[in-house]
């Protein structure tokens, strides 16, 4: 048996095709196929993109190679292996001579837009906080109470608003509308008493405060004592001051607070507006109290019985007693040893007749305290990089530690104290006055006597 073979050149796609059993005037479509792929934009696979044309100064030799840079007179290019040669402008074309030139300054703008890139990012890295200032995630809108007047379903109305950072208008609303009307008098004529400049000087203080915290934050949590800290402690201690910081920088803003305008709005209508900007910074501290395991608010109403109800106000395993009243329709808290909330409206009401028309933070007054708090707040927000601020931190820092340790040592001393037998009723039957070592006597009276003694 003979076979019949036919030589085929391999370059020859049709000899490909008859080979593998192919109909010849089939294949020969093929290449008009590639080219209208190619004339509509789709890409056809390849195992590298082509470099620029380039072409010698006689037209006799091009080659395809990627443009690398102009080094001097010399065109730097790299070749599909990726050896690299370097061409005299000289030996080229003018067409490839412009090409390098409009390849060059390609690169020259790719080069300053990176630049540009580096330089922003950098800036805003060493920036004191970021821009734009983040803002505290959006709460429920304020929700006025609907329920049917029990004492169980104010309260619960009342914790969910607080909640939701709508505290001071949740307040205000679950007040009798006559105590309501008496605290809007009592409100005006206290802003009445105050120092219209020292106000201004003692909020423009308060404010500072929270503007150093939110439009300085990122070198305030740079600084060591707090970026050495594990994460959860510092994410909580950066959360917690975060929300101080925005409530104090929007609520005591002198140009956004306006108490002048308490004497022609109603008091509600300015508490509302207060409250919008407030409420989303204490409900973030709300749920902060949450991550740290706070529990829960939790009611249980022992007796309601004719306007008046004994409810439990429960925290985990703490269960705290309280008495309600019904006024007005309205569930108010009963008066306790300092008195009701009427009996402490009738001593804001006193206390108000004895004080002068604009005594209240008067110059003198308000200079005292923004000495004090201007005295830190001013120089950190004067700081021009983090290590200045983290300096004005360190003075702080220092200043405050003997305060801190006075203050730990009396707590100590007190807690000892209640060890031994100490109470807020008095003395304990451990330690009394009978109890109590006299011996000392002798040595008590000429003290005395020494410091009454004149001169």
């Amino acid at each position: 048996m003979t076979y019949r073979t036919r030589r085929l050149k391999q370059s020859s796609p049709t000899a490909i095709a008859v080979a593998f059993g192919f109909p010849s005037h089939r294949i020969l479509i093929l290449p008009l196929l590639i080219l209208c792929g190619v004339l509509l934009g789709s890409t056809w696979p390849h195992s590298a993109q082509a470099g620029e044309r380039w072409t010698d100064l006689y037209g006799k030799r091009t080659i395809e190679a990627d443009f690398i840079g102009l080094w001097g007179n010399n065109v730097v290019l790299e070749m599909p292996g990726g050896r690299r040669l370097s061409v005299s402008m000289d030996q080229l074309i003018a067409e490839s001579r412009i090409q390098a030139r409009q390849l060059e300054e390609e690169q020259k703008r790719r080069r300053t837009e990176s630049r540009s890139l580096i330089e922003a990012d950098a800036k805003e890295a060493a920036a004191p906080a970021p821009t734009p200032l983040p803002e505290p995630p959006s709460v429920a809108t304020y929700a006025p109470y609907s329920g049917s007047g029990d004492i169980l379903s104010v309260l619960e109305w009342q914790a969910n608003q607080f909640r939701n950072g709508h505290m001071l208008i949740t307040a205000f609303d679950s007040l009798p509308p006559s105590y309501q009307v008496e605290i809007e008098q009592l409100v005006k004529q206290t802003v009445g008493k105050l120092d219209p400049t020292g106000t201004q000087q003692m909020l423009a203080s308060i404010h500072s405060i929270g503007e150093l915290i939110v439009t300085r934050q990122r070198w305030l949590f740079s600084y060591p004592r707090l970026a050495n800290m594990d994460d959860v402690n510092r994410d909580m201690i950066k959360k917690l001051m975060l929300s101080l910081g925005g409530a104090i920088r929007d609520g005591f803003d002198p140009q956004e607070l306006k108490l002048e305008d308490l004497g022609t709005q109603p008091l509600r209508q300015w508490i509302v507006n207060l409250d919008s900007k407030l409420a989303p910074y204490l409900a973030s501290l709300s749920d902060l109290s949450e991550t740290v395991g706070i529990a829960e608010m939790e009611f249980e109403v022992v007796g309601e019985e004719n306007g008046k109800a004994t409810v439990l106000s429960k925290f985990g395993d703490l269960a705290i007693p309280a008495e309600y009243e019904k006024v007005e329709g309205a569930w108010i808290q009963a008066g306790g040893p300092e008195g009701g909330l009427k009996e402490q409206l009738d001593k804001w009401k006193a206390w108000l007749s004895e004080t002068p028309d604009g005594s209240l933070l008067s110059q003198g007054q308000a200079t005292m305290i923004t000495v004090i708090i201007n005295g830190f707040t001013q120089p950190a927000l004067d700081a021009q990089n983090a290590r200045e601020m983290h300096a004005q931190m360190d003075n702080l820092v220092n200043g405050l530690t003997p305060i801190v340790t006075q203050v730990a040592a009396a707590y100590a001393m007190g807690r000892n104290n209640r060890n031994n037998g100490y109470d807020q009723s008095g003395y304990g039957d451990e330690m009394g006055y009978e109890d109590m070592d006299q011996s000392g006597d002798d040595l008590y009276e000429p003290g005395m006597d020494s410091m009454s003694s004149g001169p």
